[in-house]
């Protein structure tokens, strides 16, 4: 029986999204395989289960509420777990990780639809990374969906340039994943550019998603695909995808979620 890891970053208020992104994915998700949870928060809990391990983590302590105005977005990126700290919060567990098969790294507001996902519809064992279509990005989406915001600027380490880019797959950052020990070089790999583009005072456009998409473009080979369908935005339409979702990103009660009212 396959072992996965699945990794959820939750602090603050999004701790309220783990309730039912566990219940789904322990249900619906793999059900043909062993699969433990990892929950980075800062958060408490009175229960936990076998198949959770509560890891403890603490915020930068310099974020204050004015970071959280738009000015400050890409300030907040680089200081935060859900942003750009999350290779080097994630790599906090690696020895933890070294039984496992794979590791699945899913945004804490994402849920599994309440259809059976089996083990061969996500994973392909010929591959070592996995990584998501981007729904509004793709062809799904329409014909011409415009431009996929590949980072272009040269200064940065995630950047792409036109003639480099191979295809018009753009990944999103809330689905994506490995075998361990493979996976681990795309974590390591990740966080030490990520550091160099602070350093040098740069911010990736799309953050994090931009340097997973380098990455893809240099090891083409070794990535396998999902589907959009494994990040419906839960925001949009149903009717404006021609797919049936799988895995529901972003789901359009959220911010009554982060209030705890639903």
């Amino acid at each position: 029986m396959k072992k996965i890891a699945i990794a959820f970053t939750g602090t603050g208020k999004y701790l309220n999204f783990f309730p039912r992104y566990y219940e789904t994915f322990s249900e619906f998700f793999a059900p043909d395989c062993e699969k433990h949870f990892f929950v980075f928060t800062d958060g408490e809990t009175d229960e936990i289960p076998d198949d959770i391990t509560w890891v403890q983590i603490e915020e930068n302590q310099n974020i204050t509420g004015s970071d959280y105005k738009d000015a400050n977005w890409h300030k907040l990126m680089s200081m935060t777990i859900g942003g750009l700290r999350r290779f080097e919060t994630l790599m906090t567990i690696k020895e933890q990780l070294k039984d496992f098969d794979w590791f699945v790294f899913l945004d804490g507001d994402m849920y599994c639809c309440d259809k059976v996902v089996n083990y061969e519809e996500f994973f392909n064992d010929e591959k070592d990374f996995f990584g998501v279509q981007h729904p509004t990005f793709s062809k799904h989406w329409s014909e011409d969906n415009g431009r996929r915001p590949f980072e272009r600027n040269k200064k940065s380490l995630s950047a792409v340039t036109k003639q480099e880019q191979l295809d018009d797959i753009y990944l999103q950052g809330c689905v994506w994943g490995g075998k361990v020990p493979a996976v681990f070089e795309l974590i390591e790999e990740l966080d030490a550019r990520i550091k160099t583009d602070i350093e040098n005072d740069v911010m990736a456009e799309a953050h994090d998603e931009s340097h997973l998409n380098r990455y893809r473009f240099e090891n083409e080979d070794l990535f396998h695909i999902l589907s959009p369908a494994f990040a419906k935005p839960g925001n949009y339409p149903a009717e404006e995808f021609d797919f049936e979702a799988k895995f529901i990103h972003s789901p359009a009660n959220k911010k009554r979620i982060l209030e705890g009212k639903a």
